[in-house]
């Protein structure tokens, strides 16, 4: 079940942000702290007590409900998410360990994205979840309980929040977790970056094919921990350096070349469309080298799918047909991304047609038009990805840009 598409033109807010070929590139630009550590990290802080000090936790709209909900003492009563998805899925899977009842909600966009692959696994452990409306989407009544562990088997396939959420609450399991994931699993950086960080702080972890094996935390970790820069945010500005002219260059400040962050490899998928990453003592360059080396792109997103938008709209910005593979799993997103980008390219004389239930391709059919308004349904990257066809086309509105607040408030003072 997806959000309708036509849900934002029929109800468009008047918050537009318009864009001309007159802007001048700046210099450098500077970065929200990764939304994806912060909340897995806000959690584990929570779990653990506040025995170590979080440093740099993203002002995106998703990590500052996420430690508004868990700056309380208790986890009980009604916990709004309002339309993060991480904090629903991480949360769901902290409540069913507490001793309270909780009822979890959201937006009305929430109550359709499914939860049910995370609720199986947590009722086989012994808690008491119940679906307050439609079965298998939220709100759900939580009553949560100290748990054992043992084993429990979880659908990967549709994502891996799930299974982050199930390790994260894992080390604090009296017998610790062993979790076997069923499927072909998708997102599968994020997985090893929950993963990364428990270890980080200390949790014995082990992987064997798709089995994972959490220990019980020995000790609560003490100390600080430092946010890094947040790589999918960095991809607008490679974005716009590769359809911008020959030796365009930008900095971008304090982002780590080497991260935990599955997104990096964009640095690597990049360079095949002409820009290459620099290190530098505050971060990184990234310079429009070379045209494309390519003429029809193709890359396999499962492991990086909030990626599918910014290289969709960077091959329609030069021109470039394009093979998507890895991309079932972009209907559960906060709109039905797919649907989404085959309307929206349409409008830039692009197609986009399902080759099958997990790839489409892109074909150009004409010219770029000199003008272009697009619609973003409620989706932060929507609004992002769009945003730097300025650089080849006159014009470009983007409707409902006020998005952006959910993982980069400042983009558009920055691109600005």
């Amino acid at each position: 079940m997806t959000r309708d598409i036509g849900f934002e033109k029929q109800n468009a807010r008047m918050n537009k942000n318009l864009l001309h070929t007159n802007f001048k590139l700046k210099h450098s630009v500077d970065l929200p702290t990764s939304k994806s550590i912060s909340n897995r990290l806000l959690v584990l802080q929570y779990l653990m007590n506040n025995s170590f000090e979080l440093k740099g936790v993203s002002n995106a709209d998703d990590s500052q409900i996420m430690q508004t909900i868990l700056s309380q003492k208790e986890l009980k009563g009604e916990l709004n998410v309002k339309n993060a998805g991480t904090c629903f899925r991480f949360l769901t899977a902290v409540c069913a360990i507490g001793n309270k009842e909780v009822v979890l909600t959201g937006s009305e966009a929430m109550k359709k994205r499914p939860i049910k692959e995370l609720v199986e696994p947590l009722r086989s452990l012994g808690v008491d979840i119940q679906y307050l409306e439609e079965e298998g989407f939220p709100p759900l009544k939580i009553t949560g309980k100290k748990l054992k562990g043992g084993k429990v088997k979880v659908n990967a396939e549709i994502s891996s929040q799930y299974v982050s959420a199930l390790l994260l609450i894992a080390p604090f399991l009296e017998n610790g977790l062993t979790i076997e994931l069923i499927g072909e699993p998708k997102s599968e950086s994020y997985t090893q970056m929950t993963i990364s960080l428990l270890r980080k702080l200390g949790i014995e972890v082990l992987e064997k094919g798709k089995t994972i094996l959490v220990s019980p935390v020995s000790e609560n970790h003490k100390g600080q921990i430092e946010v890094e820069a947040d790589w999918s945010s960095a991809s607008y500005w490679y974005e716009l350096i590769a359809l911008s002219s020959l030796h365009s260059k930008l900095q971008i400040n304090k982002l780590k070349i080497y991260s935990i962050q599955g997104d990096s490899i964009i640095k690597n998928i990049f360079k095949k469309l002409g820009v290459l990453t620099l290190e530098g003592s505050n971060g990184v360059e990234i310079v429009k080298a070379t045209k494309p080396n390519i003429k029809d792109f193709e890359y396999n997103f499962s492991s990086i799918p909030d990626m599918v938008q910014t290289f969709v709209v960077t091959c329609v910005g030069l021109g470039i047909n394009g093979k998507f593979n890895g991309i079932s799993h972009l209907v559960y997103k906060e709109t039905n991304r797919i649907e989404a980008l085959k309307i929206e390219i349409a409008k830039l004389n692009y197609s986009l047609e399902m080759i099958d239930n997990d790839s489409f391709e892109i074909k150009k059919v004409d010219n770029l038009p000199k003008k272009i308004t697009i619609s973003t349904y409620h989706d932060h990257r929507m609004a992002m990805a769009f945003a730097p066809l300025v650089a080849v086309i006159e014009e470009v509105e983007i409707e409902n840009s006020e998005v952006v607040i959910k993982s980069y408030p400042e983009f558009w003072e920055e691109f600005s």
